[in-house]
């Protein structure tokens, strides 16, 4: 699953205007008639419920939309650019790394979804020694380009705490942001004749696009994650609860990619999606295993259920050896929760024993009588779906706060 990609973004520029006089056979010296300039192209992100991951960006450095046309003679407008729109998956995050004097104006005064107005943006002129001159280079202003954004460092990469700036979230279809604005066409010469100057010859050059470095985050949008090592039965019980068919198996990161299941209330008034979480090892927070890759995947989530069971080898060994087993478990995943954001203990929590058809009755007994963290847990097996409906249930009950 491609979740995190870093590209430049760059609007188009507004076209230049035209220095230029009105030449015809029967009028010797006419007057200015050099026109504007069109408008660059914008980018636009756009929330898609089709798109389900980010991957189609995967390879990308950047996007750019066109320039406007210059203007022409004869007080022709140039031809504004037709607009980009970059889809992107329903709950995408969009980090800023850096951006360019006109992108960080417009954010500053307000704000990514509107417009800035022409009468608000910086304009600069330039004047020819006679008409067509070649018109002098104009000022570059580009966003500073990020080192070392590979897809490897990003997998791993804490965002909330690197230093950049989200300036937008995609959460809802449909939703757009204007993620760099087009520049403005420059005035033609026709634009600065007065009784002064009969025949000017100098015009605009069109006004820099924005320019922005992004990470684009996807969040998954889930209710009630599932979290716990890996081939602890996660998989197993999302596919029993919900009807989901994530690939399962009977080794490590089964589980490569989070997977979404969604379960419906019995009377249909509620509804839950339920996310598999990839499973955690120690030392996840500092990027083993799987890394941060899937950490930042549980902060959406209104509620989480711990997922333990007694690993196959353990099975035969004294019942108080499982207990323990069970146990540090569950220290595993919420020291490596507490490493990457303490503030994700807040969140409403269950604990789930799986397998428990595996279980002898005398560690069954035991179990029914244990906390973690003063959490009793809901003991499931979902090959036989004992006590399938309670923990259903405590979902629900997690999706309402409760």
């Amino acid at each position: 699953m491609i979740d995190i990609v870093a590209l430049q973004l760059q609007a188009g520029s507004g076209g230049i205007g035209r220095v230029s006089f009105h030449r015809s056979k029967y009028i010797l010296k006419g007057g200015p008639d050099g026109g504007t300039g069109g408008n660059g192209g914008s980018i636009i992100l756009r929330a898609d419920a089709g798109q389900s991951t980010l991957k189609r960006y995967s390879g990308l450095n950047a996007i750019s939309a066109e320039p406007g046309k210059a203007g022409g003679a004869k007080n022709c407008t140039g031809a504004a650019a037709e607009n980009v729109v970059v889809s992107v998956p329903v709950g995408t995050c969009v980090w800023q790394v850096s951006e360019n004097t006109p992108a960080q104006k417009r954010r500053l005064s307000i704000g990514l979804e509107k417009k800035i107005p022409s009468k608000l943006v910086e304009r600069s002129q330039f004047l020819l020694e006679k008409e067509g001159a070649p018109i002098p280079p104009a000022l570059q202003d580009a966003a500073e380009e990020p080192n070392n954004l590979t897809t490897k460092v990003l997998a791993n990469l804490d965002l909330a705490s690197s230093g950049y700036k989200l300036v937008a979230t995609l959460s809802e279809p449909g939703q757009e942001v204007i993620i760099c604005q087009g520049g403005f066409g420059g005035r033609g010469n026709q634009l600065f004749k007065s009784s002064r100057e009969t025949t000017p010859l100098r015009a605009e050059y069109g006004t820099p696009g924005e320019d922005r470095w992004v990470i684009l985050e996807q969040q998954l949008l889930a209710d009630v994650g599932l979290i716990g090592l890996p081939n602890v039965g996660k998989s197993t019980l999302l596919s029993v609860l919900t009807q989901a068919t994530p690939a399962i198996g009977a080794y490590p990161f089964t589980t490569l990619e989070p997977q979404l299941g969604m379960l419906v209330s019995e009377d249909r008034s509620q509804e839950c999606v339920v996310a598999d979480i990839p499973g955690l090892i120690s030392g996840a927070s500092e990027g083993r295993g799987l890394g941060l890759s899937f950490l930042r995947h549980v902060r959406h989530c209104r509620g989480l259920i711990y997922v333990l069971s007694v690993a196959d080898e353990l099975l035969t060994t004294p019942v108080s050896e499982q207990i323990t087993a069970l146990h540090e478990q569950f220290s595993i995943v919420r020291n490596e929760l507490l490493a990457y954001d303490k503030t994700l203990l807040d969140i409403e929590t269950a604990v789930c024993i799986a397998k428990t058809d595996l279980y002898s009755e005398e560690l069954l007994s035991l179990l029914e009588k244990e906390t973690f963290a003063d959490i009793t847990p809901v003991l499931v097996s979902a090959a036989t779906h004992d006590n399938l409906e309670l923990l259903h249930n405590t979902c629900l009950r997690l999706l309402s706060g409760g």
